[in-house]
């Protein structure tokens, strides 16, 4: 028999810590024992912050008050609702975040020094669950689909001896007033429902695309003067056009009709008027941005929609692109932005939506570009590390941004590339660590609470020079904001930007 292999506390420790999850480990009155380095990730705290606290302190009420009753209960009872099961939970940041997480907890086999551990180990499922929602619009959206494609064209059959029998009527009575208001009104009831069955119609797309290669530009620039019209003269239109723009093999009529239909609700958004833009970039999307925008590896076109309007809420946003969902009440159908996500995810691409209450809104599109030789984008694993070869990361970055999710994505991607980085998620939190650390360059959100990206811009460029700035935003048409460098808004990150995106502006600045 072999003799049985014995790890000492270092062993233990450093195995721990190169664990992908969470791992803590607890007694059996709540108190921390360990904390390894996954956990500091997930939690933004570090080791010597939690040890020997109550592991409530990572939890939401109710459960942070409930813990200790429940572990009590389960020492005593034997009673256990997650312990030796697992399920999904919400948790607690540091910074105060709210966000999903998957918990294990399995007890200890035996006492340690008279007292029983627990050992939990968790996984931040945050993409996970976005990831969920995306499959699960994807096949709501599917099914709908059929269904509608279905019913429609029966509806349309039965609208049109409704619409008929109403005009026959009409001209047999044409002397009767009365009657004549009774026709109208089934008339106008009938052409509502034949609008409302073309939207169906075209919503289900149960016949192939016709697809065509086309110049977005050239798309953009042929309906100017009709999306100018389209808006009221208190709304102005922008083009920001990228001239070296790539081409995408796409249907033109469903590109026209998703631009008409953003440029609607924009109008919808700014009843007292404001700025409109487009814009058009090439982007190249890596493993980590496909992860996030849930699309293949390769080269894309970018079309922004920017609006200064009323903004939306998260609430809204989340069910922006639901089928029948609609904030215009009867002015509305819900179909309108349902039909633009499911051409663009039929086109192989995807949409993001950033808004916020009183600040605007922007529409991102990402399409996959079309090559002559093949219409296969995605990039071999030598092309995406060539890509990220050309970028020698040196110096130490500060990331700033409210949303806990980007600032992780941003914190992989300069990291992988060499880049010292430290995330604050306020501008406080980021002034705090200027004054103990020396950073080379601040990357900040522009819209965040209490001080925006433009006010902690102003102050550490009076307080510390020598720091360079990038501000990020996700609206282009943010200039209703103190702009006090001009620069700094020109050289604006758009969001969402991609992996090289980002690396090519940190690069720029600091190699200056």
């Amino acid at each position: 028999m072999p003799e049985r292999f014995h790890l000492n506390e270092s062993d233990l420790r450093n195995i721990l810590d190169g664990m992908v999850d969470g791992v803590i480990t607890i007694n059996d009155k709540g108190k921390i024992l360990s904390f390894n380095k996954s956990a500091e990730t997930i939690f933004g705290y570090e080791y010597k912050e939690v040890i020997d606290q109550n592991v409530s302190m990572l939890m939401p009420e109710p459960d942070h008050s409930q813990h200790d009753e429940y572990l009590n209960r389960y020492v005593t009872t034997g009673n256990a609702h997650i312990i030796g099961i697992g399920r999904d939970v919400i948790a607690q940041k540091k910074n105060g975040e709210k966000f999903s997480m998957r918990l294990s907890v399995v007890e200890y086999p035996s006492k340690v020094e008279g007292e029983r551990w627990f050992i939990g180990s968790c996984l931040d499922i945050t993409l996970y669950k976005q990831q969920e929602e995306q499959l699960r619009r994807s096949m709501k959206m599917d099914a709908l689909g059929k269904l509608v494609g279905g019913v429609a064209h029966d509806y349309n059959n039965m609208l049109g001896v409704i619409l008929g029998y109403s005009e026959m009527l009409s001209g047999m009575y044409k002397d009767d007033s009365t009657f004549q208001k009774y026709v109208a009104q089934i008339l106008r009831a009938g052409n509502r429902g034949r609008d409302l069955t073309k939207s169906l119609l075209s919503f289900s797309r149960s016949q192939p695309m016709t697809e065509d290669i086309v110049r977005i530009n050239d798309v953009l620039n042929d309906n100017f003067q009709m999306l100018s019209k389209t808006l009221t003269a208190s709304i102005k239109l922008h083009m920001k056009l990228d001239d070296n723009l790539w081409s995408v093999y796409i249907n033109i009529g469903c590109l026209e009709d998703a631009i008409l239909n953003m440029c609607i609700n924009a109008m919808h958004a700014m009843p007292e008027g404001g700025v409109l833009e487009f814009s058009t970039s090439n982007v190249q999307v890596n493993t980590l941005d496909a992860q996030v925008l849930n699309i293949e590896v390769g080269d894309y076109i970018k079309l922004s929609v920017s609006d200064t309007g009323i903004g939306m809420t998260k609430e809204v946003v989340s069910h922006i692109f639901d089928p029948f969902y609609t904030t215009k009440e009867e002015k509305g159908t819900g179909l309108g932005l349902s039909q633009v996500y499911g051409f663009i995810n039929k086109s192989g691409g995807s949409i993001k939506v950033y808004s916020e209450p009183g600040r605007g809104t922007c529409f991102s599109i990402f399409l996959p570009r079309y090559h002559e030789q093949s219409k296969d984008t995605r990039l071999d694993e030598q092309e995406q590390l060539s890509a990220y070869e050309k970028y020698d990361g040196s110096g130490k970055i500060l990331v700033v941004d409210d949303e806990a999710d980007l600032r992780e994505f941003i914190e992989i991607v300069l990291v992988s590339q060499g880049y010292k980085v430290i995330s604050a998620s306020s501008g406080k939190e980021a002034l705090s660590i200027i004054e103990k650390e020396k950073i080379d360059l601040v990357l900040s959100d522009v819209i965040m609470p209490d001080m925006d990206g433009y006010e902690l811009a102003q102050i550490i460029h009076m307080k510390y020079p020598k720091v360079r700035l990038q501000l990020c935003s996700g609206f282009s048409g943010a200039r209703g904001l103190m702009v006090t460098n001009e620069n700094l808004f020109n050289n604006m990150l758009q969001k969402p930007f991609t992996s090289n995106e980002l690396l090519q502006h940190v690069s720029d600045l600091l190699k200056d």
